[in-house]
């Protein structure tokens, strides 16, 4: 939810906001991302850091970050997303305080109340930055989309619901059945 539509920057936000403080900038719109995720979305978050980290550890390919994270893209455009895959060529963009960059991979756990800002707002952010795949996890249909940039736009490359398995561009390689991601635990 839009909290302040005065214009708001990563320095103003980081100087005036307390630093545990849950916020996003969408076209230097200060955004509330209170209230915390409730625990089925921690449990997935975790698996799903769980299985990509294992992954990217063993093929020595980077690092993988979870929420909160602040991701910088422009001085108005700042998001937390769930995970972050940032590539070991792009390690350069892990600053002291954010990721200053477009990671390689985003990956969103879908909320109740997140619903239209991930799948349109964060999806059009996530194209326009560049970053080269976008993941929607979709808890309540038990479904994951994964998104590939091409030519400067995203086109579905990898789709997963019930016991199907997903897939990764970026992560060469990575593949997961979504009972892993949605088991009840």
């Amino acid at each position: 939810m839009i909290v302040s539509t005065e214009e708001w920057t990563y320095e103003r936000m980081r100087r005036e906001l307390p630093p545990e403080s849950r916020y996003e900038l969408r076209h230097f719109n200060l955004i509330d991302m209170s209230p915390a995720p409730k625990p089925q979305h921690q449990r997935i978050s975790k698996r799903l850091f769980r299985l990509l980290d294992y992954f990217v550890i063993s093929n020595r390919l980077g690092e993988v970050l979870f929420a909160p994270i602040d991701v910088h893209f422009a001085p108005g455009e700042v998001c937390q997303p769930d995970l972050v895959f940032i590539a070991k060529q792009q390690a350069q963009i892990v600053g002291e305080s954010a990721i200053e960059g477009s990671p390689a991979l985003i990956v969103e756990v879908v909320s109740k109340g997140s619903v239209a800002r991930d799948y349109i707002e964060k999806k059009e952010d996530y194209e326009r930055f560049g970053v080269q795949e976008y993941w929607l996890v979709d808890p309540r249909n038990e479904v994951v989309l994964v998104y590939v940039l091409e030519n400067g736009k995203y086109r579905l490359f990898s789709s997963a619901e019930e016991q199907d398995i997903v897939r990764s561009s970026v992560l060469a390689g990575f593949e997961t059945n979504l009972k892993e991601i949605f088991a009840e635990e």
